[in-house]
């Protein structure tokens, strides 16, 4: 059985990486300072001060290491008698541990940690488990074409039941369309490779086990969503998984599919830092970031692009060419917070966290997808598209067009 994860494995998270960043970082940049502020005293032959120095300084560094490793330990402690309220209490309890996973999610798997998220179906706010009894008992309703919502980095299921300025994508799907949404969770601080062979995996058990025959399939991923739909089906395809053939549409809102720029600037920062003793440390804290956010800088969706690189050291490479489902349409969502594409503010950033042409699949290589359509939103920042009038009314239109083409098991 799974650790409930707990406010006190919250506390605990932080004490340690208050210990290890934090305070870590304040120590090695007072080490740098002074080394550079004693270099007086070495050149006159002197290095009593500097020693005294450094032995009141690690005595007072040493001190306050132990402790906040002590309050860390006796935090989980307290989670492992299960002390502290359960995180998945509250919505905002599960987006924090949503953003955590994003940040770290990676390390927090490699640990054990009860706060690491495992992919899951959800639906009221908990998992559910792809078994025929569970998919009955959560949909009721089910029909057999699936839409399927994957959202981006530190978000969850509920980023998409955000109140904006029309009723939510999975309210207008149940109004509008014939179609059932399907809503997931996942870690989005690991590989977007390894989620995408989670996702495959578990929409093989979804079609399998799902109440009515399922003919068809519409994935929608937002940002690092997008990519992992895309590894998802590279996967399932080279594996000869049968469920790519009943999907019909993909549909990536605002995804990096050339890389994000963001990461592309934390990348040069933390190399930046490094130049000078005293900014090193910070660059350690950039470096930090999870190998998900990392996979980001080009749009990486398979092993192949990544393994044998250490990308917190080195740029990485051109992303290697995952073909698309030659049966399914693809539709590319950008948006820009200026009023035009070639608006300065557009030009300069996007929609505030992928750039345009990022968004609209279009890498130095060429598209990553040939027949791809794009729509364009202006006026509009990353977050918007995860609901927005005119996204959903794309999404309707899509649902309910006939697919190009219609491939069942043994066709």
């Amino acid at each position: 059985m799974t650790p409930t994860a707990r406010t006190t494995d919250v506390a605990a998270l932080a004490l340690e990486y208050g210990d290890r960043l934090v305070l870590g970082t304040v120590r090695d940049v007072h080490t740098a300072v002074a080394h550079r502020v004693f270099g007086a005293t070495r050149i006159v032959g002197s290095r009593v001060p500097e020693a005294i120095h450094d032995a009141v300084a690690g005595s007072v560094y040493g001190s306050l290491s132990r402790v906040l490793r002590a309050s860390g330990t006796a935090a989980r402690s307290m989670a492992a008698r299960g002390v502290g309220a359960p995180v998945e209490g509250s919505r905002v309890g599960r987006q924090v541990r949503s953003a955590v996973n994003g940040l770290v999610g990676d390390e927090l798997r490699l640990m054990g940690d009860p706060q690491a998220i495992t992919m899951s179906l959800r639906r009221d706010g908990t998992d559910i488990a792809a078994t025929p009894w569970k998919l009955r008992q959560a949909y009721p309703d089910a029909t057999g074409h699936l839409v399927v919502l994957v959202h981006g980095l530190c978000e969850n299921d509920e980023s998409w039941l955000r109140r904006g300025p029309s009723v939510t994508y999975a309210e207008r799907i149940a109004a509008d369309t014939e179609a059932t949404t399907v809503l997931l969770r996942y870690n989005t601080g690991l590989h977007v490779s390894e989620n995408g062979q989670h996702l495959d995996e578990l929409l093989e058990q979804v079609v399998a086990n799902w109440p009515v025959a399922v003919h068809r399939i519409t994935l929608v991923g937002h940002s690092m969503g997008g990519l992992v739909v895309r590894a998802a089906t590279n996967r399932a395809t080279v594996a000869g998984h049968l469920w790519p053939h009943r999907v019909g549409d993909v549909v990536c809102l605002g995804t990096p599919h050339a890389g994000a720029n963001l990461e592309k600037a934390a990348h040069l920062g933390s190399r930046m830092l490094r130049f000078w003793p005293q900014s090193t440390p910070f660059g350690a804290i950039l470096d930090s970031r999870s190998a998900g956010i990392v996979d980001l800088r080009h749009g990486y969706i398979s092993a192949d692009d990544w393994e044998g690189q250490d990308l917190t050291a080195r740029w990485g490479l051109d992303r290697i060419a995952a073909a698309p489902l030659a049966h399914a349409e693809y539709h590319f969502v950008a948006a820009t917070v200026g009023a035009g594409r070639w608006h300065p503010l557009s030009a300069a950033l996007g929609d505030l966290i992928v750039h345009f042409s990022s968004a609209a699949g279009i890498g130095r290589d060429g598209p990553v997808a040939q027949a791809a359509r794009l729509e364009y939103l202006p006026s509009a920042h990353h977050f918007a598209l995860l609901n927005h009038p005119r996204v959903g009314d794309w999404l309707v239109a899509w649902i309910n067009a006939k697919p190009r083409q219609t491939r069942r098991l043994g066709s």
